[in-house]
């Protein structure tokens, strides 16, 4: 799957997902998840879902409900193979997630960032956020320098 193969070339070993658990999340709701295809070959990828702030996705989890009371749009995954990262594959991947829920009245956007990405992040208007013992417990799973990021798209 273009998913895994995309995923091997930016992650690490311990942040890798099963193929299970995109299609769960694919189907709790596949709205603002899109495809980068280049050459008639996907090349990136981004996977969201609305979810309520404060609160983050399970990495590798194969159970998603989307809360009614979801309030924000998490960014759980954007990724770009090597030869596609400079053009632009990432910013039309954000973009697509940005006017669509937008034009379903999301305003608030929440990731992790992991692997050092946050300097990325920053770049994209998201700023780091502190958070309670709760989170930084659950932020272990995706590496010791994960943080969470928000931004409110106007």
């Amino acid at each position: 799957m273009d998913i895994s193969r995309i995923q091997r070339e930016c992650y690490s070993e311990d942040l890798l997902e099963s193929i299970d658990s995109y299609s769960a999340k694919l189907s709790a709701n596949s709205d603002f998840s899109f495809i980068a295809v280049q050459n008639e070959m996907a090349v990136g990828y981004v996977v969201a879902l609305p979810w309520i702030y404060g609160e983050m996705l399970d990495l590798d989890g194969v159970d998603y409900s989307i809360p009614v009371d979801a309030d924000s749009l998490c960014i759980h995954d954007i990724a770009v193979s090597r030869n596609a990262r400079n053009a632009g594959a990432a910013k039309y991947l954000l973009n697509a997630v940005f006017e669509s829920a937008k034009s379903r009245g999301y305003r608030q956007f929440f990731l992790v960032a992991v692997q050092g990405a946050s300097s990325y992040w920053k770049r994209q208007g998201f700023e780091v956020v502190q958070v309670n013992e709760k989170l930084k417990h659950h932020l272990l799973a995706y590496g010791e320098d994960a943080e969470y990021m928000t931004r409110t798209y106007e």
